[in-house]
């Protein structure tokens, strides 16, 4: 039979390692949470350089092209 000192030791160690695991699941959750805004992030700025190339292509069309009197 288990002595109630040993008892006492594997209760705080099982807390103790409650506590860890509450810790790192947040841990996890935030890191979650920033992986989101940093896609939205990447998904905007990839969305504008878009947007910018296709301005330029548009714009450089319009000095290539001759007017129609040549």
């Amino acid at each position: 039979m288990m002595s109630e000192e040993k008892i006492v030791e594997l209760e705080e160690k099982i807390a103790f390692l409650q506590n860890m695991i509450d810790e790192l699941n947040m841990v996890v959750f935030r890191q979650g949470e920033k992986l989101e805004k940093l896609n939205l992030k990447l998904k905007d700025t990839n969305e504008k350089l878009l947007n910018q190339s296709e301005a330029s292509t548009l714009e450089s069309k319009d000095l290539d092209e001759r007017p129609p009197h040549y």
